[in-house]
């Protein structure tokens, strides 16, 4: 059994790191072919998932408003990093289902949830690019794509 005693979050130039710090409870959590727990978020206004949408929330208010800022590309890109973080920490906590999946329905909700969010992950990358480029004509479409997946993740999720 792993049990999550803290939960670290880098950014670091041109990579977004995420550390995980675990207290092992069990030795046989580190025996060859064991993997990771990703478990649901269950409380829906507070908890990791909750957390690291805020993060990614705020963030995308922040680009908004740096899209066609050059002097601001430092910051810009900067926060894409923090966002690219939190959509990783987002990836291990997929939200509880309303309804009560079991068996192959619950694998398919989570493993589809963690699939959105990486997606979300590489269109940061993409979004960090063109803002480290200066490129704002990019940046402003796909921070657009990043809106859509944001609708798209809430159309599926709330």
């Amino acid at each position: 059994m792993i049990q999550r005693s803290k939960l670290t979050l880098l950014a670091l130039p041109g990579l977004a790191v995420l550390a995980l710090a675990a207290q092992l409870t069990d030795s046989s959590v580190a025996a060859p072919g064991s993997h990771a727990v990703v478990t649901a978020d269950d409380d829906e206004e507070a908890g990791p998932l909750h957390e690291s949408m805020e993060v990614i929330q705020k963030g995308m208010k922040g680009i908004r408003k740096m899209l066609s800022k050059p002097d601001q590309k430092d910051a810009a890109v900067k926060l894409c990093q923090e966002m690219q973080a939190a959509a990783l920490v987002g990836f291990q906590h997929p939200p509880k289902p309303e309804a009560v999946l079991e068996g192959d329905a619950l694998v398919d909700f989570n493993a589809d949830f963690r699939k959105r969010m990486l997606t979300v992950c590489s269109t940061l990358v993409d979004l960090e690019v063109a803002l480290a480029k200066g490129d704002a004509d990019a940046a402003k479409t796909i921070y657009r794509t990043l809106g859509k997946q944001k609708k798209e993740g809430h159309d599926a999720y709330l």
